[in-house]
C-alpha cells in the first residue's frame, strides 16, 4: 500500500515495468479477459483464463519469456 502522495509514482512505475516486461500479446489477452469478465460466471472466466494460458506455452512470447529471465537481460518480443 502506498502512501497518497506516492500514489501515482507507483502507478506509473508499475505501469512501465509491465510495459518492459510483459509481452504485447499477453496484454492484450489480459485486457481482452478483464473486459469480457464483467459478462461471464466465475466458471466461464476461469475456463478462458486456463485455455489462453494453454495457447500461450506455445508462442514465441513465451519462449523469450522464459529466456531473458533466465539469461537476466531485458526481453525481445514479437507479440507472437
Amino acid at each position: 500500500m502506498l502512501p497518497h502522495a506516492e500514489l501515482l509514482a507507483g502507478v506509473r512505475a508499475h505501469a512501465q515495468e509491465l510495459a518492459d516486461v510483459v509481452s504485447p500479446r499477453s496484454m492484450a489477452v489480459m485486457k481482452r479477459q478483464l473486459w469480457e469478465a464483467q459478462f461471464q460466471t466465475l466458471a466461464e472466466a476461469t475456463a478462458v483464463a486456463n485455455e489462453e494460458m494453454l495457447k500461450s506455452f506455445g508462442t514465441a512470447d513465451f519462449k523469450e519469456g522464459v529466456a531473458h529471465f533466465l539469461e537476466k537481460r531485458a526481453p525481445r518480443f514479437t507479440g507472437r
